[in-house]
């Protein structure tokens, strides 16, 4: 008999609604939406994005899991891994007396009929999947809509005898649970581009120009298995890890459509080279409005909240970055006084303690927003320690 699998939720949003709005929602984030996404307060003046936060899948994963709880309250409750990229919501779920498959001293060797499954946001692999379905639980399942259409395309691609061109992180759960599609049990290839860099190897290749031990020691991680870059880089298609950075895959795109016309003439296209978008709708919508923020007004500064290993998050940083000082964060008390903050640099790989990011002794205007896996509560505790630092006599001391 088959495992009983939940798609679409338990029936109980109402029940687990108000336990939700105390855990996540802020009363102060909504003032300030209904202010024009603008926060005054002495010295102080904040311009919120007017896209950022918990976007639909993020909310509807989270919403399913709570629901999980409250309909399985006597049956072990485990989740694959994080179920988004933010600490507190973890911290949250484990609170809830849900596990984690990822923690120290679990596995899913352990795991009976009588435990109940959650899958993440990301989605899991193939392999993972069937293992939970070997082993009888009953699986919820809350992979964002958007991912699946990723899955749709690249599956589409292995049928036709495309490889999959995924722009992502190979390490990603989302990314590693894509390319498992691609494979196609086995059937199918792929092949990871971390950004445009990458993508020229790739393209260079295509040309022709290329050394195939050099490509497949630098893409050892990234590629799949029996990948033959000679055989398996004439017909391609294009996809990518939902929230990466908009701009760079249509660039990556637009890189790999130009080596393949080169290569082949642009004649053989249409046979040889396809592409779909499918970054997600909340990633374009909180990449377009931090834009947007950055060219409304002058900014003294502008702060990132999110996971640091949140990808969306961390491309938010990214757009803002070479337009003025930007601190990305992961919650509030990494805002330490008015003269020390301690953030996760672009680029960088750990996070680090930086001074005399706050303008001293006048006026501040800062943008403000968050990845798509950041609740609003942490946005109004991050809102009420920056009012703190900047107006309260204990704020201005080093």
């Amino acid at each position: 008999m088959p495992p009983l699998i939940f798609r679409k939720g338990l029936d109980l949003k109402h029940e687990v609604a108000e336990v939700l709005s105390e855990s996540y929602h802020s009363d102060l984030v909504t003032s300030i939406k209904d202010r024009d996404y603008r926060y005054e307060s002495g010295r102080l003046t904040i311009h919120l994005a007017r896209e950022f936060g918990f976007c639909y899948g993020v909310d509807r994963a989270v919403d399913y899991a709570y629901q999980t709880r409250k309909r399985f309250p006597d049956r072990p409750v485990v989740l694959t891994g994080e179920i988004i990229h933010n600490p507190h919501v973890n911290e949250q779920l484990r609170a809830q007396g849900i596990r984690f498959l990822t923690d120290p001293g679990e596995s899913i060797d352990a795991l009976t009929p009588n435990d109940v499954v959650i899958l993440p946001a990301f989605g899991v692999t193939i392999e993972l999947l069937q293992q939970l379905e070997q082993r009888g639980c009953t699986l919820v399942d809350t992979t964002c809509g958007s991912v699946l259409n990723v899955w749709k395309n690249v599956k589409r691609y292995a049928a036709d005898g495309f490889t999959s061109i995924i722009h992502g992180k190979y390490w990603h759960e989302e990314t590693r649970a894509t390319v498992s599609q691609a494979s196609n049990g086995g059937n199918g290839h792929y092949l990871v581009v971390l950004n445009r860099e990458e993508a020229e190897v790739a393209c260079r290749y295509i040309r022709g120009e290329g050394d195939r031990a050099a490509f497949l020691a630098r893409f050892e991680q990234a590629i799949s298995p029996g990948f033959d870059p000679d055989l398996h880089l004439v017909r391609i298609g294009c996809a990518n890890q939902t929230t990466m950075l908009s701009s760079e895959s249509l660039q990556i795109g637009e890189m790999f459509r130009a080596a393949i016309s080169d290569r082949y003439g642009e004649a053989e296209e249409v046979w040889r080279f396809r592409a779909f978008d499918t970054i997600c709708s909340a990633t374009q919508d909180r990449q377009d409005a931090v834009s947007a923020l950055l060219d409304a007004q002058p900014l003294d500064l502008i702060i990132v909240i999110g996971g640091y290993n949140s990808s969306n998050t961390c491309n938010l940083a990214r757009i803002c970055e070479p337009r003025l000082p930007t601190y990305h964060i992961a919650e509030p008390d990494c805002l330490l006084s008015s003269f020390e903050i301690r953030h996760k640099p672009v680029g960088a790989k750990d996070e680090r303690i930086s001074t005399g990011w706050l303008p001293q002794g006048r006026s501040i205007a800062l943008g403000l927003t968050s990845g798509a896996s950041t609740p609003d509560n942490l946005i109004g505790t991050v809102v009420r320690r920056l009012d703190a630092l900047v107006n309260s006599a204990f704020g201005l001391s080093k």
